[in-house]
């Protein structure tokens, strides 16, 4: 699957100018061009997939073993204490390019990282207000579920716990 508007495709079918980490059959890993820190690496599935939520998941778990077999040599060769993974999912949830991909970023321990969880200013909700959520979010998981099932998808959540 590609698509044309895509720069990931174009970057994918040679199109466009990368700096290569990494490559096998599924996926592409290269430096990001908009860097956070020195050695910010993308890695990109070669089919064309909006967000993790649509890819295959074998595609997914490929990916996510890429990004753990690339980690130590990006500390490494980025001199970094730690590295962040990281995944924007939609537009609203600031991915900016509608194409999976990850975000491994090196990050120094005396760094200030622009993502930084909890935010400071962010409240606390009480334990009712968690208790509910993760029921109607159970609720979800579970309608979603049956929902598949019944078209035939098979989705893979049963009983709101991930197979």
């Amino acid at each position: 699957m590609v698509e044309e508007s895509c720069v990931f495709c174009r970057i994918i079918g040679g199109m466009e100018t990368v700096s290569i980490v990494y490559e096998d059959d599924r996926v592409v890993a290269f430096m990001d061009i908009q860097p956070v820190t020195p050695g910010h690496t993308l890695i990109v599935s070669r089919d064309h997939y909006p967000t993790l939520f649509d890819l295959p998941r074998d595609l997914a778990a490929h990916c996510l073993d890429v990004a753990r077999r690339l980690g130590p040599g990006i500390k490494k060769a980025a001199g970094v204490d730690a590295l962040n993974l990281f995944s924007a999912n939609g537009r609203a949830g600031g991915q900016d390019v509608e194409h999976f991909h990850f975000h491994m970023i090196p990050v120094r321990q005396a760094s200030d990282f622009p993502l930084h969880l909890p935010l400071p200013d962010a409240p606390i909700p009480s334990r009712s207000a968690l208790d509910v959520m993760a029921v109607r979010i159970g609720r979800a998981i579970q309608m979603t579920a049956e929902q598949g099932t019944r078209a035939g998808a098979g989705a893979g959540v049963a009983g709101g716990t991930a197979e």
